[in-house]
């Protein structure tokens, strides 16, 4: 019997995604959600979620890549990701950021995030990864770090799995573990976000599953956003995990869905 916590990624994004994810959470799919704090979307989505919020972990999302808004610090990934091994960002407007968004969830939430990732796992990033585990211990924080060090792998998405592991993961757990900082140890949910059967992918990630895996969504009730490239996986995603197959293959592969805090 492995235990699983899936996590929905982009929480107050737009209202499809909240409504999604707030309703998978109360269906008993969810356990854990990861929250975008610049969305204009969030101050109303977070009084959503509070209420419902005990029995998992609602985590902060950092965002270096995703405009809400003209005050928003960000980069393109490309970007980003040049700066970043080139060591060129700065790590002052970094740190501005992360505290910006940290505290714009403990103003709403009334409490630390129990957990921290990052939207396009940019968290691992280095600069970033340093800027933010060094605030992380000034905050006394102690919740837990989303890490790809240990990814399970879906056929035909071998490449994409290892290559994102590759991009920070191992530097930011060595980096958590030297500060006692916890970290999920197993990783899945990589995919193109073209698949048309999510839920074979999610059968073959179960197959594969051992304690303490954390599973990546991105869930939506609706495409209505036409310049996500992802809309369209979003409503299959929601689909999936919110129909009796998917149960029966927890069932099936006997996966225990509890939140990752309980599971460290």
């Amino acid at each position: 019997m492995a235990k699983v916590c899936y996590c929905a990624d982009d929480f107050a994004m737009n209202p499809e995604i909240s409504d999604a994810i707030l309703l998978l959470i109360k269906t008993g799919a969810l356990h854990a959600t990861s929250c975008m704090t610049q969305a204009e979307h969030w101050p109303i989505a977070a009084q959503q979620l509070k209420p419902i919020s005990n029995n998992i972990d609602v985590g902060l999302h950092l965002n270096f890549t995703h405009r809400f808004s003209s005050a928003t610090t960000i980069f393109s990934l490309p970007i980003l990701m040049l700066k970043a091994w080139s060591r060129q960002l700065d790590s002052k407007l970094i740190q501005q950021s992360i505290e910006q968004q940290w505290n714009a969830f403990v103003e709403v939430m009334g409490k630390q995030p129990d957990f921290i990732d990052g939207h396009q796992h940019i968290h691992q990033f280095p600069i970033i990864r340093d800027v933010l585990v060094t605030f992380l211990k000034q905050q006394n924080f102690k919740g837990w770090v989303r890490n790809l060090q240990h990814p399970i792998t879906a056929p035909h998405y071998l490449i994409k799995t290892r290559l994102l592991s590759r991009l920070g993961a191992a530097t930011l757990a060595s980096i958590c573990q030297q500060q006692n900082i916890r970290q999920n140890r197993y990783f899945a949910g990589i995919y193109n976000f073209e698949s048309s059967n999510y839920a074979l992918l999610n059968q073959q990630w179960l197959q594969q599953a051992q304690d303490n895996l954390l599973i990546m969504c991105h869930p939506a009730t609706q495409t209505i956003d036409q310049l996500d490239p992802i809309s369209v996986a979003r409503v299959q995603e929601f689909h999936y995990l919110n129909s009796a197959q998917f149960h029966s293959d927890c069932q099936r592969y006997h996966i225990t869905l509890s939140p990752m805090d309980t599971l460290l």
